[in-house]
Formats: structure tokens, sequence, C-alpha cells
């Protein structure tokens, strides 16, 4: 087993998902490995998009400055700041793009936003 701010140098993902979540029994397991993810290999403040699935073309610069929180139900949220200026904000990690998408924070964010899109926050489903 890596130290976890290691795992974003893997070069391949199904390898980096199997460290995050080795010893992780159930989605809320794997949830909580996520939320360490998240705030040991990012590297905040980092520049990035967020898009809300919400609206159509909505894609907003911001700043990411770390991990929020993690709920249940919605998984991690980020504390982020619109680059042009505005008050902080929690948005889902998996909304968030890093804008240099090759660095470690463009790696992690694209980890979680697989782990999320293969099932990772529905209790029944494989993330692979």
């Amino acid at each position: 087993m890596r130290n976890i701010e290691d795992i974003p140098e893997i070069p391949d993902r199904k390898t980096r998902l199997d460290e995050i979540t080795v010893d992780c029994y159930g989605r809320e397991e794997e949830l909580a490995a996520f939320e360490v993810y998240l705030t040991d290999a990012l590297h905040p403040p980092f520049a990035a998009t967020w898009r809300d699935p919400d609206e159509a073309g909505h894609a907003e610069p911001i700043t990411v400055l770390g991990v929020a929180d993690v709920d249940d139900r919605r998984g991690i949220l980020l504390n982020v700041r619109r680059r042009r200026g505005g008050k902080e904000r929690r948005v889902l990690a998996e909304q968030v793009w890093a804008d240099d998408a090759t660095s470690a924070n463009g790696i992690v964010l694209d980890d979680y936003r697989s782990w999320v899109d293969h099932g990772g926050l529905d209790e029944d489903d494989e993330y692979y």
C-alpha cells in the first residue's frame, strides 16, 4: 500500500482506484476513503472549472480551496470561490475539473468522478 498522496502518480486508473479502496467494505467506506484521498492528494488552491449539470453549457472558472464536507447521499463537497470575485460556496466534487487535467489535482478529481459515474454513490453498484 502506498502513501495516499502518491496515488495520483500511478499511471493506471484501475490500479489507483484499487489502492484507494483497498480495505473498504461497502460504499460508505469507499466514500470515506475518497474523502481522505481528496483531502491528502489535492493541492489547493488551484484553478478549475465548475460545470453545473442542471444548467446546459454552464462552465464557470473557480478556485478550489479544499474539501468542505462529505454528505452520505450527495458525496464530497469542495469549497470554491468564483475567480471573478464572489463568496465561497460548496459544490459537488464530481462537477469540478482542474484546469490542468494532467496535474495531481486533475487526476484526483477524475478518479473521484470515475468512481461516482460508475455507481460509487449507489450502494449496490461496482465502480468498474
